[in-house]
């Protein structure tokens, strides 16, 4: 190794003998592990609180914390003979033996949190006892502790902390702005408070003027609504209205909450929330479990939104893995994977077709009032010629359409029933997008992403129940490839033939293709052939032969779905959104994007300033 590279050189290095550290600098350097920054120190004030039996909590800080935070509640306080003990270390009323951490129903047990916090702040205690009269306070100095002394009254306990990590500048030049600090308390507050809908919460902001601004106040939200309405108020109307309430349970465990729609995904795991027996913890397993859930659902590089709760025997979990007591090893771990993917696929099934696939606010405000619009004259379909469409065939399309605007003018078409989920074609616009009409909505569907998802659901559906439909080729179709690639291509026969591809070998450098998936209808069978090798090689080798096949399929169902750019006519248009309507899953493409977007004729009339 280069010293030299790390700023460092053996002369630098000095021998030195081994010493102790004295108790002060030893307890600072351990409260870094439990306190690492002013919301850290809150979290575990208010889980105090919340233990303590609270219904009513209020929190107030300046300067994002760090020269004050206070966490006032009314609780069942502390016993004036604790108020000194709650201050040392690894002292808790919340166990007592070392069997009982297999058993801990307390957000709260190392006993370490005041006696860190009262180590690197200025700490003062005013509590009253639920069974005393009057009220004590104890402070403490960065370690140092004061005399208990009577105190003003109050209910519950009162906690005051000043100048955090001023003893220790290392720490203290590592924190963000106000700012930022101020919104890691934020975030705080919303976890304990979604877990806890029957407590009030407010916090408020001190500035430099003295005046505490609210920044948020949550009532409390007892009974059967309690947890919609504290998410309601916590993470607005955005998530409730996109998403699907989940209710399950099995041995033992039980999974509850709420998770969003497919199409409701951000960049990144911020909008998701676990709780493991009313224990926020971050827990990149139970999140991994929860994308794998949502499956072919879900877009690759997007993160649902989900609040989910986990009951588990206390004695199944090990919550002692961290000192923030926010990383939790579970005992059965197959057993909670099982349970969160039959939660969420229950929930995301609860009705075959129709998830929301409303406009969201975002794509709300796409619309707007454009000063140059002309009149145009209104488009229409009729007809009585009603032709069967199969969607996994290719068409030859012969339709009028305007240059101008990609609109279908087809005249004299029976409507199908205008109350049918997706209602009735209307338009094809942009040689992409059909646009329907229910009773209430107008709905904009893209043909290539329906499509997809309809295929991928018909391969599935075949391989499961009677195996995929092979079409015999008329004339057979003969693929060069070297002798080693047709020798790799022969060993994959077997895999090839469930994916509905027949193939042998012709001759020593050659393959041919007797046999393509039926539903595909006219594709190319050598881009099929090619492409399916490339899939199946760059598909991870530790995943199952079914998770690959279902791939696979997805790739296969691209490949043979309707084109954008094709034109649809009326009857194909028709027929379409009616396979639509009876496809599971139909409402996101085999990607995880929205396969259409409906826009209610409410939302209409207030794009137009109509009341």
């Amino acid at each position: 190794m280069n010293l030299e590279n790390f700023g460092l050189s053996s002369k630098n290095l000095q021998p030195s003998r081994i010493r102790q550290l004295d108790i002060n600098t030893s307890n600072q350097i351990a409260a870094g592990e439990v306190i690492e920054r002013p919301s850290s120190a809150l979290k575990e004030l208010v889980e105090n609180s919340i233990d303590a039996g609270a219904n009513l909590i209020e929190i107030v800080y300046s300067n994002g914390g760090k020269s004050f935070l206070s966490v006032k509640d009314n609780g069942y306080g502390i016993n004036k003979e604790d108020l000194s003990l709650a201050l040392s270390r690894h002292a808790t009323s919340k166990i007592s033996t070392i069997g009982d951490l297999t058993t801990i129903n307390s957000l709260g047990f190392r006993g370490e949190a005041l006696a860190s916090i009262g180590s690197v702040s200025e700490l003062t205690i005013k509590s009253k006892f639920i069974e005393a009269n009057e009220t004590f306070e104890i402070s403490s100095k960065y370690g140092e502790l004061k005399q208990i002394k009577p105190s003003q009254y109050l209910e519950g306990t009162l906690i005051e902390i000043k100048n955090l990590f001023k003893s220790i500048p290392a720490r203290l030049k590592f924190l963000k702005t106000d700012r930022a600090e101020g919104i890691s308390i934020l975030e705080v507050v919303k976890k304990l408070a979604l877990s806890n809908p029957e407590i009030s919460f407010k916090l408020y902001e001190i500035k430099e003027e003295g005046n505490p601004r609210e920044i948020l106040r949550l009532d409390e939200s007892a009974g059967s609504h309690g947890l919609s309405k504290r998410i309601q108020e916590v993470l607005k109307n955005a998530f409730m209205e996109n998403s699907h309430q989940v209710d399950y349970e099995s041995e033992n465990v039980k999974v509850t909450g709420y998770i969003g729609s497919p199409t409701f995904i951000s960049g990144n795991a911020n909008n998701c929330y676990f709780f493991v027996n009313g224990r926020f913890v971050r827990d990149r397993t139970l999140l991994r479990f929860v994308r794998l859930a949502y499956g072919d659902l879900l877009e690759k590089s997007g993160f649902p939104s989900a609040i989910l709760f986990l009951n588990v025997p206390s004695e199944e979990i090990d919550v002692n893995v961290h000192p923030s007591k926010m990383e939790i090893k579970f005992k059965k771990l197959d057993l909670i994977r099982k349970c969160l993917k039959e939660a969420v696929r229950k929930s995301l099934n609860v009705e075959r077709f129709g998830a929301r696939s409303h406009l969201s606010k975002q794509a709300y405000s796409y619309f707007r009032k454009d000063p140059g619009f002309k009149n145009r004259e209104r488009t229409d379909f009729s007809d009585n010629s009603r032709q069967s469409f199969n969607p996994g065939l290719a068409l030859n399309l012969a339709t009028k359409v305007d240059p101008k605007d990609g609109i279908t003018l087809e005249d004299k078409h029976e409507r199908s029933p205008e109350n049918n989920r997706l209602g009735t074609p209307k338009a094809h616009l942009f040689k992409n997008f059909i646009v329907a009409q229910n009773d209430n909505e107008l709905v904009i569907v893209d043909q290539h992403a329906a499509h997809e998802r309809i295929l991928y659901e018909k391969l599935k559906s075949q391989k499961y129940d009677q195996g995929i439909a092979i079409q015999e080729l008329l004339v057979p179709e003969i693929v060069e490839f070297t002798s080693v690639e047709v020798d790799v291509i022969i060993e994959k026969k077997s895999i090839m033939k469930q994916l509905g591809l027949e193939i042998e070998r012709f001759g020593p450098a050659s393959i041919c293709i007797r046999g393509i998936p039926a539903v595909l209808g006219d594709i190319c069978p050598k881009t099929l052939l090619i492409d399916l090798l490339n899939d199946l090689e760059n598909l991870n080798s530790l995943e199952s032969l079914e998770n690959k096949i279902d791939k696979v399929f997805s790739s296969m169902a691209c490949h043979g779905s309707v084109r954008s750019g094709r034109i649809l006519k009326y009857e194909e248009m028709d027929t379409l959104l009616r396979e639509m309507e009876n496809t599971p899953n139909s409402d996101q493409c085999n990607h995880g994007r929205p396969t259409y977007l409906k826009l209610d004729l409410e939302k209409i009339n207030k794009l137009f300033g109509r009341t």
